[in-house]
């Protein structure tokens, strides 16, 4: 039974120490990763090195040599390919932030799966650890071995690693500090405190997460104020990581002070890190609080590196009338129901910074003959959901005299709007299949599958690694890299819903937050605020805007709806005292993380492949009641064990035998005492002489050690002869 107690504390130590280790760094870089298969090959391996160590010492650990061998030779494609993907991913995360090389560049793993990597990983370090923890028992050895593993996820990445494998791996250390201290002089013993110095641990660490859970950190907020300054002094100082044109939103550029939208060609398969400097590009003014989309100009066609053909600059005959009807709908929306009706919002728009002439930024929704304006004045509609709801409530004959077939022929006859490669479209409907994408649903439906699935395919983040050259932008996104910003969310969806035969054009412009304590007031949109979404095209009906990139950057919307929901859908702004835009407001919220942070994380587990771990705080009191109520019986058990095994010890048939181990219990309650000279003799005697000790002298002796607690008890504190009795079980 000890045997076995043993092997399983043992393996227990050697998995977590394997797997908390490990899972740090898969979280911290987003690996994909099969936990519940990797979780099991990891057990597999803890508990063959485990037994092995315990029966055959050191030579146990060579008979898995070769079965492992075996194993490495059968998955060395997948692994090779694996490691050079997880190299690359690692290198390209510190190269955002120290000067060092960004190692095997353009590795490819379609599956985007690094289990069988981690999986080898893991059994060599259960060999490493085998030896440290289960020969060696030492706490020093699992530190130096561990350490630089999760010292990795100490860098400034983006994404932090799970705080529950940092707890565990903790956990692993303390468990081994305390086993040793408790039986520091016999080694077999220390296996049999593993179990009651595990329970401490988890109550210590345990009660650490309940105090100072992973929300209340604050580690998310300061890397992401640091990325920022860093940036911004990199681009005074000319320094940049990115091609010429490439780091200013949506391919715009700009230098000494200037702004410039690309309205002819927006590159996308060189876009890497954007660059915020937080120049002033535009000034607002609005008599209404909310979250406003200033609409740019749109791209219609996609060669697979760039987006071309501003729509703007088309001469389509009635152009004009998709943009015009949308605000209609609103305006009938307003005569029909006027108790329900759209509130109209004023907004006066001013070029600071942006020298684009030919540009004209206007919220959706806004009076035509408003666009061209001199002094850039807008009204509109502040349309509190979908559009789509507004016109399915109105009479069916509201448009009658509105006429949108031109239109929508030649939307469908020119093929402006669905154009796309063929591999590429192939890849997204397979893709979209795969995610449940029903495309025989109505429009609306399909825009709404497509715009959740995006936004929650991968991690917000504003230094994605650059697509590499010869791969299709759309499906290495969303199958490999999985990271980027708006520019990648909206053309992903772009595509894949043109693979769907939905019109749909890339659009970019501005995102604009007004505060109740702004209204009136000049707001200044620096380059933080440009944005990138898409334009779904509904047959007589118009351009309807879809958000798609997620809640991580700032502009979509909190409750996963895809359509704007202007002044309620910005999951930041708390519009009752919201954030002052000319300040550093950008600095609580994390611009590169998977998920959100803070109040509205919402979803995080839900976007890691590697299921990372959420507890709440009440959750984690019941752990900590569990684990408390765990130890302390297990150190009952383990005293009333230690008491029948002592008295069977101190009446067996060998009087020498039960001497020695009356003396050692005596030794371990005196510590640095000494026990009258009688009894030391006796017990010389018994360890050293040839003779053997009779049965009146073994008495004397186990007389002394049963009386000797209660003098020992009565020269300490309650709580002293607490730890006496319990923890170290005398």
């Amino acid at each position: 039974m000890k045997r076995l107690l043993t092997i399983i504390g043992n393996s227990l130590l050697v998995l977590g120490a394997v797997y908390c280790s490990l899972g740090a760094v898969i979280s911290a870089f987003s690996f994909d990763v099969d936990s519940w298969t990797l979780i099991i090959i990891l057990l597999v391996a803890a508990m063959a090195t485990s037994a092995l160590t315990y029966f055959q010492r050191a030579k146990g650990l060579l008979f898995l040599i070769p079965p492992t061998l075996i194993f490495f030779i059968w998955k060395l494609t997948e692994i090779a390919e694996e490691a050079r993907w997880v190299v690359f991913t690692i290198t390209t995360e510190y190269n955002k932030w120290l000067f060092l090389p960004v190692l095997f560049s353009g590795s490819g793993v379609y599956e985007y799966d690094q289990t069988v990597f981690f999986a080898a990983a893991g059994i060599i370090l259960s060999f490493v650890l085998s030896a440290a923890i289960c020969l060696r028992r030492s706490t020093y050895l699992t530190i130096v071995i561990t350490a630089p593993i999760l010292f990795l996820t100490f860098v400034l990445v983006s994404h932090p690693s799970d705080a529950m494998y940092l707890f565990g791996m903790l956990a692993v250390y303390l468990t081994m500090l305390i086993s040793n201290s408790i039986f520091p002089d016999d080694f077999r013993k220390r296996d049999l405190a593993i179990f009651p110095a595990l329970s401490l641990a988890l109550i210590l660490m345990g009660a650490t997460y309940y105090v100072a859970s992973p929300e209340s950190y604050d580690r998310e907020d300061y890397v992401a104020s640091l990325d920022n300054r860093i940036r911004q002094t990199a681009s005074r100082m000319g320094v940049t990581r990115v091609k010429s044109g490439v780091g200013w939103p949506v391919g715009g550029g700009g230098t000494d002070g200037e702004w410039r939208f690309n309205t002819n060609t927006v590159g996308i398969s060189e876009a890497g890190t954007r660059t915020i400097t937080d120049q002033s590009i535009l000034e607002i003014t609005a008599d209404s609080a909310g979250v406003f989309y200033l609409r740019g100009y749109s791209m219609q066609s996609f060669d697979g590196n760039s987006w071309k053909v501003n729509s703007e600059s088309l001469p389509h005959l009635r152009n004009e009338s998709a943009r015009i009807l949308p605000m209609f709908i609103g305006h009938m929306y307003s005569i029909t129901f006027p108790e329900d009706a759209p509130k109209i919002v004023t907004m006066t728009i001013d070029k600071t910074g942006d020298v684009s002439r030919d540009l004209t930024y206007t919220p959706y929704y806004s009076y035509p003959s408003e666009w061209q304006r001199v002094q850039n004045t807008f009204d509109f509609y502040y349309v509190e959901g979908s559009l789509l709801r507004l016109l399915n409530e109105l009479p069916p004959d509201s448009f009658d005299y509105f006429s949108m077939d031109y239109y929508n022929e030649l939307v469908r006859r020119r093929n402006a709007y669905t154009q796309i490669d063929d591999d590429t479209a192939y890849g997204l409907r397979q893709i979209a299949v795969e995610a449940g994408i029903d495309e025989t649903a109505d429009r609306e439906i399909v825009a709404e599958q497509v715009a959740e699935y995006i936004s929650s395919v991968g991690r917000y983040t504003l230094s994605p690694f650059v697509i590499p050259e010869h791969e299709d932008f759309a499906l290495y996104f969303l199958r490999v890299s999985r990271q980027g910003y708006c520019i990648h969310y909206a053309t992903a969806a772009t595509l894949m819903l043109r693979a769907l035969d939905i019109p749909a054009r890339f659009t970019s412009g501005f995102v604009a937050t007004v505060s109740l304590s702004q209204v009136g007031n000049t707001v200044v949109l620096t380059d933080r605020n440009a944005h990138a979404w898409v334009e779904v095209y509904y047959d007589d009906v118009g351009w309807l805007p879809l958000e798609v990139t997620p809640p991580a950057s700032g502009t979509g919307s909190a409750d996963g709806r895809p359509y704007f929901d202007i002044g309620t859908n910005n999951p930041r702004t708390d519009l009752s005292d919201g954030p002052d835009l000319e300040s550093d407001w950008w600095e609580e919220y994390d611009f590169d993380a998977s998920t959100p942070s803070g109040p509205y994380s919402g979803t995080d587990a839900d976007r890691q492949a590697h299921g990372q771990l959420r507890i709440s705080k009440e959750a984690a009191g019941i752990i900590l009641c569990i684990a408390f109520a765990s130890c302390i019986l297990s150190l009952i058990l383990r005293r009333i064990i230690a008491g029948n095994l002592r008295k069977k010890r101190f009446a067996m048939a060998d009087t020498n035998a039960s001497v020695i181990h009356a003396w050692r219990y005596i030794s371990r309650l005196l510590r640095k005492e000494r026990p009258p000279d009688e009894i030391e003799g006796l017990a010389l005697k018994a360890r050293f002489s040839q003779h053997r000790i009779s049965g009146e002298e073994r008495s004397m002796v186990v007389a002394y050690a049963g009386k000797l607690p209660g003098e020992v008890y009565a020269q300490h504190s309650p709580f002293r002869r607490i730890w006496i009795k319990l923890v170290r079980g005398l």
